[in-house]
């Protein structure tokens, strides 16, 4: 048996590609809902994200969504915006519209066109990610667009990501060599999806792989079933505790954010288990707003030195279709003795909110809830994982461990199944118990 701790799109998305392929699989979520980060919330008449607002359309998200209702945003709402001089300026998405870019000097213009030569100077070793965009784009670009949009992608300060493990692989995965290419060959120099949202909200797609999980093995899926310890029997078997009992497993696969993985690998493998535990998980405070109406598009980022208290807002009510919410991300607090974190008075955070999306937008907006969450930082501290070392039959799937996105989620899920069953099928034929 396979256990799969966690049912968030990783863990979900892994089990489907097992079931199908005739593997006995376990999926331990500690919550009654499935979803990790993924989380809806009904407020009076509105649908609440507390996670990721969108999907991208990929085929491998629609297939999934097939038989669900589901809405497609229009191309009118795929602008994004971004807050410099206090004014909204779109996102350049062609070279013509660089050039004519009001949120962008001509001497910026000038210094982004020298890129092509920069590119080929030799890689700096251990460089952010603000370095590696200040270097390519100069600094005037890299703190009104690349920056922020950056940024905003991690939840992350780019002078703190990794260049490494974020931008570089990017730009392989992408096939872009340039930023500037990429922006002078427009929409047809990365790859584009429709945006799309479930009828039911985001949590629409987890519900929908457990569901196909369930439909091949009506038990795979343990839902309020938290996993407590996870212990080595002998070489190629693990013993996972729950309440509910314990389960014998040959593999196990953690999808779990690093702190719980930490906790759970401690017993097993307790050098990785300090590496992953080492990991920096940054704050993420997001207030939702009641709008009369919005404008077209998909949301603004907010450029650096704006001095505004917060990093960028999405339309959602232009993703659901009913217009009449929006999505704040607040700069974290930094008076906590911790560190950043969330501020402490929501109400507070929830007034500073709506006042800046006023102020930057014109539109009257009224909030009506706080959440507070945290994501991987993937900045230098990812460092840890360089040379990390697990147990043969322990395997790691979470957000941390690959590209961000729900696209790249389900991708990695299914390339480990097809990992898992390669590797079943030659034990099997090894020990005689198989077809060759």
């Amino acid at each position: 048996m396979i256990a799969i701790v966690g049912g968030g799109i990783s863990g979900l998305a892994l089990g489907v590609s097992l079931v199908r392929a005739g593997v006995e699989v376990r999926v331990f979520e500690a919550k009654r809902e499935v979803g990790g980060v993924i989380r809806t919330l009904s407020v009076g008449e509105h649908t609440l994200e507390l996670g990721p607002q969108r999907l991208r359309g990929t085929p491998g998200v629609l297939a999934h969504l097939q038989g669900r209702a589901i809405h497609r945003v229009g191309p009118e709402h795929a602008r994004i915006f971004v807050v410099r001089g206090g004014t909204l300026h779109p996102l350049p998405r062609s070279l013509p519209e660089f050039l004519r870019s009001r949120a962008i000097s001509v001497r910026g213009k000038a210094r982004a066109a020298l890129e092509p030569l920069v590119a080929l100077l030799p890689a700096q070793p251990g460089a952010s990610a603000a370095d590696l965009l200040r270097r390519r784009l100069g600094s005037e670009v890299y703190r009104a667009f690349a920056g922020p949009l950056l940024g905003g992608l991690y939840g992350s300060d780019p002078e703190e990501i990794d260049a490494e493990r974020t931008v570089r692989p990017a730009m392989r995965t992408l096939g872009i060599r340039t930023f500037a290419g990429a922006i002078a060959g427009g929409s047809s120099a990365l790859p584009e999806a429709p945006v799309v949202v479930p009828a039911e909200g985001m949590v629409g797609l987890p519900r929908a792989l457990a569901e196909e999980v369930r439909d091949f093995a009506p038990h795979a899926l343990l839902t309020d079933t938290p996993v407590r310890r996870v212990h080595r029997l002998d070489p190629g078997r693990f013993l996972l505790e729950t309440p509910a009992g314990s389960h014998e497993a040959e593999v196990v696969v953690l999808t779990t954010p690093p702190p719980a993985t930490a906790r759970l690998l401690g017993p097993v493998a307790p050098t990785a288990a300090e590496q992953i535990g080492s990991l920096r998980m940054n704050p993420i405070e997001m207030v939702h707003l009641e709008v009369p109406e919005l404008p077209a598009g998909l949301g603004f980022k907010v450029a650096f030195g704006e001095g505004l208290p917060i990093r960028g807002a999405t339309w959602s009510g232009n993703l659901d279709g009913r217009g009449r919410t929006a999505v704040v991300y607040l700069e974290p607090s930094r008076v906590g003795p911790d560190g950043p974190g969330a501020h402490a008075d929501p109400t507070d955070a929830m007034t500073m909110a709506a006042e800046s999306f006023t102020a930057v937008t014109g539109i009257p907006a009224h909030p009506i809830h706080h959440h507070c969450a945290r994501m991987p930082a993937w900045d230098r501290s990812w460092r840890a994982l360089d040379g990390l070392s697990l147990p043969d039959g322990i395997h790691l799937l979470g957000s941390y461990t690959g590209r961000p996105g729900i696209p790249g989620r389900l991708a990695a899920g299914a390339s480990l199944a097809r990992t898992l069953v390669e590797a079943r099928h030659r034990g099997r034929s090894q020990d005689g118990s198989g077809v060759p």
